[in-house]
């Protein structure tokens, strides 16, 4: 039996909460409303919410990023998507994880990924909510303990490890063990703030893979899973230990090179580049249709990607939305050039 979630939609249109809970309905899912801020915090506070889908723009005293920023000075853990058309401006997406947020969803969206992404939400939380758990009973144990010294120190070990572990699952993607987009922004914030105080060069890439929702389409999106999770692997080993990779969003991720200038970035694109052509990802038979198995000649996929490189040392990177900013826009534009390439970003009005 599927696990109960409990899923709170706030937003003021009536027809925009009837298409999400349409759009994300399956067993196991019960979904709660709320029309604006005040009844939104109260669900919260009355409710085992789950996970929270939020507007930005509401009626009433409080906007979204209020409310989430509300609710986060009572609940830390519960998962906040903001689901809304007023994101489009880099600095409110910036702004959204600064409150307490813990992804976005810009409208119109795509229904598998908005369904992907809630699924791999929703099963942090779960994980999250058992740690929780063993938490509570370690430290219970630890109040009633009268033992020796030895013992009190191995339970005072275990909770710091739990303890860390809870850290952890808040900045760690499910799916494939690597950070996730909110740590992105904690940890690019801090990068171009050295690079302006110390002048040590650090630079940012952003991988896309090429026509990424034709391997959910055509295979499965399990399937599309294992690709993520290879991809992730692969990434992981073409880079330093110093250096961070991040899964970004959907079939793109992040890849942050510490002490790195762009020039020395771009090789580095250049051999990921040619590393993620080169790979066979593998085809499991139970993941995809019998039909579409057989008819394989090689029981593996290949992918082209593109890459878009940024040094944070260029004087127009002031603050994390401006960089993001011109990523995003630099990735689109190659995107629509037909993608397969690596380029520098340059910088647009």
């Amino acid at each position: 039996m599927s696990p109960s979630y409990r899923l709170l939609i706030v937003d003021d249109n009536p027809d925009t909460r009837y298409s999400l809970k349409k759009t994300l309905q399956q067993p196991g899912y019960e979904f709660r409303e709320a029309h604006d801020g005040e009844s939104a915090i109260r669900a919260v506070q009355e409710n085992s919410i789950d996970i929270i889908l939020l507007d930005v723009r509401l009626p009433g005293k409080l906007d979204g990023f209020q409310i989430c920023e509300s609710i986060r000075q009572f609940e830390k853990h519960i998962p906040i998507v903001f689901v809304t058309a007023n994101l489009k401006e880099f600095v409110d997406q910036v702004t959204g994880y600064e409150k307490g947020g813990d992804d976005y969803v810009i409208q119109p969206f795509d229904p598998r990924e908005m369904v992907i992404k809630i699924k791999s939400l929703l099963r942090n939380k779960r994980l999250y909510d058992d740690l929780l758990k063993e938490v509570k009973q370690l430290d219970e144990m630890k109040g009633h303990l009268s033992a020796s010294n030895e013992e009190l120190t191995k339970l005072n070990n275990q909770l710091a490890e739990k303890n860390d572990h809870l850290v952890s699952l808040t900045i760690t993607d499910p799916l494939t063990s690597l950070y996730n987009r909110k740590y992105f922004h904690q940890r690019i914030e801090k990068e171009i703030s050295a690079v302006r105080r110390y002048k040590n060069p650090a630079s940012v890439a952003v991988l896309d893979i090429d026509d990424y929702n034709r391997i959910n389409e055509e295979f499965s999106m399990k399937q599309g899973d294992v690709v993520l999770k290879e991809l992730a692997s692969l990434l992981v080993s073409c880079v330093r230990t110093s250096d961070v990779v991040i899964r970004y969003d959907a079939g793109k991720f992040a890849i942050i090179f510490t002490h790195t200038p762009p020039e020395n970035a771009m090789i580095k694109a250049r051999m990921i580049h040619e590393a993620v052509a080169a790979y066979p990802f593998p085809v499991y038979e139970d993941l995809v249709p019998e039909d579409k198995f057989s008819s394989m000649k090689e029981k593996a996929v290949k992918l082209s990607s593109t890459i878009v490189v940024c040094g944070l040392n260029h004087h127009w990177v002031d603050t994390e939305a401006t960089l993001i900013k011109h990523l995003e826009q630099s990735l689109k534009n190659a995107k629509a050039d037909g993608g397969n390439r690596i380029l520098t970003v340059q910088p647009t009005a």
